[in-house]
């Protein structure tokens, strides 16, 4: 059983939270243990965090065994006052999973750590995908319900998006040179299907394209597909 496999050293107060964790009125919607065992069929983990108004977050994933990033295979998305963070293991082993937060009223630019988590995932699952990397702006109160990640070389068609994005008043799926609208359903929830049977070169970007104000787009979420 994955729960009777024993944790690596870590240093002696590094599990859950740090000095900087209750003074930013944050809070554990989910997961309250800062060790999380993943089970043996389980893919992902969503660990939610609470925080007050106006706070900004920051993360890092990292492999504890190949002590490298894996930040491809994590994505924040924001609902409310919660951060809503959605881990896909790329292999088996233990993951560091290190929050950090700074509240809107107090100088940066440097995050401070806040809450460390264990992450235990047994298995290596066949065909996990990486998530969509993730610019600043999407932190600000965006949430993504699909595509979760797309395979790359794929060419098959359509795939659909749906995202929340507040405040946007255009948003484009741009795929090479190709722009793809989406459809505003209610005030910032943005849907539709983007074709992918075209022969794009593998490894071709996949951007969502947001106008808030103005002539200017801003990208974002990126697929490599």
């Amino acid at each position: 059983m994955a729960e009777q496999v024993p944790l690596p050293r870590l240093t002696e107060g590094y599990l859950g939270k740090q000095s900087k964790f209750d003074e930013y009125g944050l809070s554990n919607v989910s997961h309250p243990d800062p060790v999380v065992y993943m089970a043996d069929d389980q893919t992902e983990v969503e660990i939610i965090i609470g925080t007050e108004e106006s706070t900004r977050m920051t993360t890092k994933l990292l492999s504890y065994e190949r002590k490298q990033e894996c930040n491809d295979f994590c994505l924040v998305r924001c609902l409310g006052p919660n951060y809503c963070y959605l881990i896909r293991p790329p292999t088996a082993g233990f993951y560091k999973f290190q929050l950090y937060a700074l509240p809107s009223g107090v100088a940066g630019p440097n995050f401070i750590g806040v809450y460390n988590y264990i992450i235990y995932c047994p298995k290596t699952h066949e065909g996990v995908l990486a998530l969509p990397k993730q610019y600043p702006m999407w932190k600000e109160g965006c949430y993504l319900y699909e595509p979760l990640g797309i395979p790359k070389g794929y060419r098959g068609g359509p795939v659909h998006f749906k995202l929340s994005i507040p405040g946007a008043k255009n948003v484009q799926v741009k795929v090479g040179e190709d722009w793809n609208e989406l459809t505003c359903i209610e005030p910032g929830l943005f849907e539709g299907d983007v074709d992918l049977t075209p022969p794009y070169p593998v490894g071709t970007k996949a951007k969502v394209n947001v106008k808030f104000m103005g002539a200017k787009f801003n990208t974002l979420i990126e697929y490599t597909i």
